[in-house]
């Protein structure tokens, strides 16, 4: 059995300086012959922004050359663009593998050590709440392990048609004393920018259902505190566990732009009863994406957002079990869509190419 995807996924690594922090610009690939340097076919930046040394970039392989060997190769330029040696592996093309249905996975199960066969591991969980891409971020409920020592952690995932992929396994040693945990809680949690002003001391973030009673919370910060200069700044982030110990802090970069008037909302985050499909993601803007509606059918009302919170599409469709939402005009990158089904919504993450 063999699951196709659309998609290939690689990790791209360039370095041109050892005195200089470099960033990747832009990637792209090309079977069999060499174009050129810049005359290949992009790659795609799974975050929608090439900003690191190191990337995760996809190759749309829709199409492909014909079946049979080919030399499949890639290379990264750096934002002061220089190009990187080429990478290159062979790769057989199989016959059929040149059209590709879209993909989305629907379930996914892991196991330890002994392969209890398909569908009958134990369940796998969506952190964003809903398996609607075909690319996951999942989490495991492990707090029941096997004994202290080496075992061998699998799991696999299911697709749209039914389709389970082969097992990806890894070794794990479970050590004494980890077999039981104890009940962890988000008790607070804050941000500052730049300097850190020390535990406790920043600006306190909210918990977006009201209530840090879980071990995994959703937040927000409220007003920007000040002083913060424009231009690029670095946003720092940590919680407390409810034995009042603070986790390390996580930072982003992030430009403060002083030209937006008034703040940037940010939107309630309400659990839906109904369930949807949101396809293709990755998109362009001339294709846009489609939402259907697969349980009880409601007004349904889409609002998009650039990567700075503003407002790019606000529409409302009625009452329609399918709605297709154009994005002419939008620059490549990721662009968060707030879906309202009455007076719920859910925030997901579409990425224009």
């Amino acid at each position: 059995m063999r699951i196709r995807f659309t998609f290939l996924s690689v990790v791209v690594l360039f370095c041109t300086r050892l005195t200089a922090q470099t960033g990747l610009l832009n990637t792209e690939y090309f079977w069999d012959t060499d174009p050129g340097q810049g005359n290949g076919t992009a790659l795609i930046a799974v975050d929608g922004s090439y900003d690191q040394a190191l990337e995760n970039v996809l190759a749309q392989t829709a199409t492909l050359p014909a079946a049979g060997s080919h030399t499949f190769s890639i290379r990264a330029r750096d934002e002061d663009g220089n190009w990187g040696p080429v990478f290159r592996t062979v790769l057989h093309v199989l016959s059929g593998t040149v059209t590709f249905p879209d993909i989305q996975v629907n379930e996914g199960e892991y196991f330890w050590d002994t392969d209890p066969g398909e569908g009958s591991g134990s369940p796998l969980f969506a952190l964003d709440g809903n398996y609607d891409s075909a690319l996951e971020a999942i989490g495991a409920d492990i707090t029941q392990l096997p004994a202290p020592g080496m075992h061998t952690l699998s799991m696999r995932m299911l697709d749209v048609n039914s389709n389970w992929s082969a097992p990806f396994s890894i070794v794990v040693e479970v050590l004494t004393g980890s077999v039981t945990f104890p009940t962890i809680h988000v008790s607070a949690a804050e941000y500052w920018f730049d300097t850190d002003p020390g535990f406790g001391a920043g600006a306190p973030m909210l918990a977006a259902d009201g209530a840090f009673d879980n071990a995994l919370e959703s937040i927000k910060g409220g007003a920007i505190p000040v002083p913060v200069v424009a231009g690029i700044n670095v946003l720092w982030m940590r919680a407390q566990d409810d034995d009042g110990g603070w986790g390390p802090a996580f930072g982003v970069v992030v430009n403060m732009d002083t030209t937006i008037n008034g703040t940037v909302g940010v939107p309630d985050v309400v659990t839906t009863t109904s369930s949807f499909l949101l396809a293709p993601n990755p998109t362009t803007a001339d294709a846009g994406f489609r939402i259907e509606q697969q349980g009880e059918v409601q007004d349904i009302h889409i609002r998009v957002l650039d990567s700075q919170g503003r407002l790019v599409l606000d529409q409302r469709y009625g009452m329609r079990s399918r709605v297709d939402v154009a994005l002419n005009g939008l620059a490549p990158g990721l662009y968060p869509v707030g879906i309202y089904q009455g007076d719920s919504v859910t925030w997901h993450s579409v990425v224009v190419r």
